[in-house]
């Protein structure tokens, strides 16, 4: 499954900002995207909830399909 991840963050707010601003970078991969292609999780760690956002590119064209690149945050729990 082509899945690259584009966020972790703190808060679900800080994450679906993340995410706002990868679909503006990726514009042209976003009409591509189904509902269920994107997925903003809570992970629980020892003592905190933090958010880690990936995007599924399964239904992107491979040509068009945008590598993993740095995440837009990276927050360390």
């Amino acid at each position: 499954m082509p899945l690259i991840e584009v966020a972790r963050t703190k808060t679900k707010p800080e994450a679906l900002a993340a995410l706002d601003e990868w679909k503006a970078v990726h514009a042209s991969v976003v009409p591509a995207l189904h509902p269920a292609d994107v997925l903003v999780d809570g992970m629980r760690g020892s003592s905190s909830l933090w958010y880690r956002v990936r995007v599924n590119l399964q239904h992107v064209p491979q040509a068009d399909r945008p590598a993993q690149g740095e995440l837009i945050a990276d927050y360390d729990p």
